[in-house]
């Protein structure tokens, strides 16, 4: 069996960000997973040039899920063409692996990033905008691709360990049940910010008053985008209906 380079190892971690790159209507992420499992390839297949050329086609055919989420299935691919390029797995193997998971995982991952976690890095990040602008971008970005790129390191080295491990590190992960804790966050952290905001600009009274009244508008707010959450609504409409809203105050 043909091991896989220190070097190669490291070229398909970092092509992976580019699995969109060449992003068609046809194959939607084929080329980009070709590229990404390509070093790779060169490895198992050197010298059988016949070979390659096959293993590059198999990763050609129509290949969609969600990006981070692609890591993992990526890491197991090339696995499994390891196994290959030693005889002890048939090709189609790979193919039915990709195809089995893809879908599946590009509805948990969309679920997990782009339902839960972007907004409640967006909300932290408004709120400590407040705060200092810089403040908040930075917010955004650590809370975002802290927990994105640990899920792309810990599902590429799952997926080395092969089907099982992917599969296995799945069950681990339980993405579903962080997806709904990140979404009550979001939706927490979505009131505070209600609060703060109307702490500032609309109670004009003393501290008494000041505070019940930021206190009953936040837990309102908190139960309106907890409803909004659970209803999937997408984050879009959630940030356009806070914009009309705030603009509707700001107005009157």
């Amino acid at each position: 069996m043909t091991a896989l380079a220190a070097r190669s190892r490291s070229a398909v971690w970092r092509r992976q960000f580019l699995l969109q790159g060449c992003w068609n209507y046809e194959g939607m992420q084929n080329v980009g997973f070709a590229f990404a499992i390509l070093p790779a390839l060169r490895d198992f297949y050197a010298n059988r040039p016949e070979e390659a050329l096959k293993a590059v086609k198999r990763h050609l055919e129509f290949f969609n899920t969600q990006p981070a989420m692609g890591a993992l299935i990526l890491g197991a691919s090339v696995r499994l063409e390891e196994r290959i390029a030693a005889g002890e797995t048939d090709p189609r193997a790979v193919g039915t692996f990709k195809v089995g998971l893809m879908g599946s995982l590009g509805a948990i991952g969309d679920s997990f990033f782009w339902g839960a976690l972007r907004p409640m890095a967006s909300v932290a990040g408004a709120l400590l905008a407040l705060l200092h602008p810089l403040l908040g971008i930075a917010a955004l970005l650590l809370v975002y691709n802290g927990v994105h790129l640990t899920v792309r390191r810990r599902g590429f080295a799952a997926g080395m360990e092969g089907p099982e491990g992917a599969v296995g590190w799945l069950k681990r992960a339980a993405l579903n049940v962080r997806t709904d804790d990140r979404k009550m966050l979001a939706a927490i952290l979505a009131g505070a910010y209600a609060g703060v905001f109307a702490g500032r600009f609309l109670v004009q009274g003393g501290d008494a008053l000041h505070a019940l009244a930021s206190l009953l508008l936040a837990a309102a707010a908190v139960h309106l985008f907890v409803v909004f959450f659970r209803k999937a609504v997408s984050p879009s409409e959630i940030l356009l209906f806070l914009l009309f809203v705030g603009v509707l105050i700001l107005w009157l």
